[in-house]
């Protein structure tokens, strides 16, 4: 666990990096401060799609599942000179935009893959398999008759080929049972062939 001071000299030298792997090191640096005080923040959203297709997707925000959003919120806009405009959050020198959409996991808390970062410190991923039914019941609302013609569809396919055959981070009988309740399971039934 790091203690506010080192936080705050890492937080400082994120500007030398990729916006990504800034991100990623911000997300790692919140998770190993809030470590004491039982608060876990899972990467969930469009940075979670980033990891999951290695880059091949982007984004410019990160959203966060987590409680404590007002622990969170006080080391952000108290001591690292974030600007708060509603449950959003932006730090114009490090170009960092957070949002907490909410403390509620829309999946498995089970699932949440921990990735440990070079530096030895780790995030928290939404599970792929619910990353994807997310994707896909964003398609569905969006195009009824052709969720295939979105975006949403197009990432959840992604993330599913590019994973399908890593059992270690793609469960084929959770992402069907957890379909099956999203009511997305005739096209993973489709991919799964």
């Amino acid at each position: 666990m790091i203690q506010l001071n080192e936080l705050k000299d890492e937080f400082k030298n994120l500007i030398k990096l990729t916006k990504h792997e800034r991100m990623l090191e911000f997300c790692a640096l919140l998770t190993d401060f809030f470590q004491k005080d039982g608060i876990k923040p899972i990467i969930v959203g469009g940075l979670s799609v980033e990891i999951y297709t290695r880059s091949n997707y982007t984004t410019y925000d990160i959203d966060l599942i987590t409680d404590g959003r007002e622990t969170i919120d006080n080391l952000l806009t108290n001591e690292l000179g974030f600007k708060k405009h509603g449950r959003n959050w932006y730090h114009e020198t490090l170009e960092l935009s957070i949002e907490i959409p909410d403390n509620f996991l829309e999946g498995s808390k089970e699932k949440v893959l921990k990735i440990e970062l070079k530096n030895g410190r780790n995030i928290h991923v939404i599970a792929i398999e619910d990353i994807i039914i997310h994707r896909l019941e964003s398609a569905i609302v969006s195009s009824p008759k052709h969720p295939e013609w979105t975006d949403d569809y197009e990432w959840a396919e992604r993330m599913f080929q590019i994973h399908k055959h890593d059992a270690g981070i793609l469960d084929h009988r959770y992402l069907l049972t957890a379909s099956e309740n999203a009511q997305v399971d005739n096209i993973i039934k489709r991919w799964l062939k």
